[in-house]
C-alpha cells in the first residue's frame, strides 16, 4: 500500500472543517509550551533530592532561553526556504529527546541538558508554527490567528504544569513518570505536523541550509520595538511568577503540596489564555494601552501582598495579572504580525520571540540568586518592583510611539492559496 492513501485517510481522520489544519498547528505550538511546563511543580525536588542550592537551581532551569534563543535566531528564520514542516518535526523530536534526558536525569548537569534541549524545542516551532498558522487561517484573519496562537501558549503552560501537579502529588515514581505526557502530545504532534500542508512560500528540499539574519524593514522599526517590549514584559513576568511562586508557596505559605504551587502557577497562564479567546474585539494598540496599566497595577499588588504571606491574596492577585499579560502580550502579538511585510514574516517573527525569551532568563536566574542573599520574599519584592517600574517606561514609549491604524488584521492570501488559484 502507498503511503499517499495511507497519508490521504489520515487526513480525512484528523482534518475537519476549513479551520482543521489551522488547529492542528496551533496543537503543534502548544506542545512544546506544555513539554516546557512539566518540570515546574519539580523544582523544589530537584533542589532536595539534587542538594544544590536555589541560586544553581536558577541557573539550570535559565539555560533554557539559550537554548531557545540558538534555534530561534539561527534555525528558524531559515523556514520558510527550506519547509517549515521541516523545522516543526525537529521541534516535536527535541520535545521528546527533552522529555527522555529530564526522566532519565541523575544530576544538575542532566536537567540543565533537558533545559537545554527544551529550549532548543520552542526555538524550533515558536515563531515557524505561529507563521504556519497565518497562511492556514482560512478566513485570513491575522488578528484570530494572534489571539490563538498566544492562547496556545499559555494555555498549553496551564495544561501542563496542572498535569504535572496532579502527578507530582498523587503518582508513584513522579518525576519520570510526568514525562510521559510530554512524549505522548509530542507524538501526537508529529501526526499533527503529517496532514498539515506545507506553507512556506519559498520551499525547496534541493535548496541547502543556510543560516539566515534577522532584519526588520527601517518603515516597521517603531512599532516594531512596541511590539517587543510589550512581549518582553510578558515574558519577563512568566520567568518571575514561575522562579517565584513554587517556593514562594511552599517556604513562605507552608503549603507543600505540588498541585498547590502548580494551581497558582496555572491561574495565571490559563487566565492569560482565557483572555486571549474572550477578547475578540480588542486590537493590537487598544490591547497594548489596556494591558500595561493593569500589568503596572498588579505588579504593585503583587509586590504589596507577599510580605503578608496571606494565601488568599496570592489566587486574587494572581488571576488579575493573568488578564493583564494576555491582553499585553495579544496585543503585542497582534501588532507584530500586522506590520510584518509577507516575505519577512519568519524573520520578524523569529526577532520578536527572541526579544521575549531574552527577557525569560533575567528574572529566573536573578530571584533564585537573590533569595539566597536576602530571603525569597525580599527577592520577590524587588523584582517584582523592577518589572513594575520597567512597564511604566513602555507604557510612556508606547503612548509616544506612533503604529499604524486599525488594528484589526490585513488581508493575506498566502503562497499556497495563489497556487491553488
Amino acid at each position: 500500500m502507498s503511503a499517499t492513501p495511507a497519508r490521504s485517510r489520515l487526513f480525512r481522520l484528523l482534518i475537519h472543517g476549513p479551520r482543521g489544519a489551522f488547529r492542528w498547528t496551533a496543537f503543534v505550538l502548544a506542545v512544546t509550551a506544555f513539554a516546557a511546563a512539566i518540570p515546574t511543580p519539580l523544582y523544589p525536588y530537584y533542589e532536595s533530592h539534587f542538594q544544590f542550592s536555589a541560586g544553581v537551581l536558577g541557573l539550570v532551569f535559565g539555560v533554557y532561553a539559550p537554548g531557545v534563543l540558538l534555534t530561534l535566531l539561527l534555525v528558524a528564520p531559515a523556514a520558510d526556504s527550506v519547509g517549515r514542516k521541516k523545522l516543526l518535526y525537529l521541534g516535536m523530536a527535541l520535545t521528546a529527546l527533552g522529555a527522555v534526558v529530564f526522566a532519565l536525569a541523575s544530576g544538575v548537569l542532566w536537567l540543565a541538558l533537558a533545559r537545554a534541549i527544551a529550549g532548543l524545542a520552542v526555538g524550533a516551532t515558536t515563531s515557524v508554527a505561529t507563521a504556519a498558522m497565518s497562511d492556514l487561517e482560512p478566513h485570513f484573519d491575522q488578528h484570530h490567528v494572534a489571539r490563538v496562537a498566544v492562547a496556545a501558549n499559555f494555555g498549553g503552560f496551564a495544561v501542563g504544569v496542572t498535569l504535572s501537579g496532579i502527578l507530582v502529588q498523587y503518582a508513584a515514581h513522579a518525576p519520570q513518570v510526568v514525562y510521559l505526557l510530554p512524549l505522548v502530545a509530542s507524538a501526537v504532534g508529529f501526526l499533527a505536523v503529517s496532514v498539515t500542508p506545507e506553507t512556506a512560500p519559498k520551499s525547496d528540499s534541493r535548496r541547502p541550509f543556510r543560516i539566515q539574519r534577522i532584519e526588520v524593514p527601517p518603515e516597521v522599526r517603531r512599532p516594531f520595538w512596541v511590539a517587543a517590549g510589550a512581549i518582553a514584559a510578558c515574558y519577563a513576568i512568566y520567568g518571575f511568577f514561575a522562579a517565584l511562586v513554587p517556593s514562594y508557596v511552599r517556604s513562605e505559605l507552608g503549603i507543600s503540596s505540588p498541585l498547590a504551587a502548580a494551581g497558582i502557577v496555572a491561574l495565571m497562564f490559563g487566565m492569560a489564555a482565557i483572555t486571549q479567546l474572550g477578547t475578540a474585539q480588542t486590537r493590537d494598540r487598544r490591547a497594548l494601552m489596556t494591558g500595561f496599566p493593569l500589568l503596572i497595577v498588579t505588579l504593585v499588588a503583587l509586590v504589596l501582598i507577599l510580605p503578608s504571606s496571606i494565601w488568599l491574596f496570592l489566587p486574587v492577585v494572581t488571576s488579575a495579572l493573568g488578564v493583564a499579560v494576555g491582553l499585553t502580550f495579544m496585543g503585542s502579538g497582534t501588532l507584530v504580525d500586522r506590520i510584518s511585510p509577507e516575505n519577512k514574516r519568519s524573520e520578524i517573527l523569529a526577532g520578536f520571540y527572541a526579544a521575549g525569551y531574552l527577557s525569560l532568563a533575567i528574572p529566573t536566574i536573578g530571584v533564585a540568586e537573590a533569595s539566597t542573599l536576602i530571603g525569597l520574599t525580599n527577592a520577590g519584592i524587588l523584582f517584582g518592583s523592577v518589572l513594575a517600574l520597567a512597564v511604566v517606561a513602555l507604557y510612556i514609549a508606547t503612548h509616544r510611539t506612533p503604529t499604524p491604524p486599525g488594528g484589526g488584521g490585513r488581508p493575506r492570501i498566502s503562497p499556497r492559496r495563489l497556487q491553488e488559484r
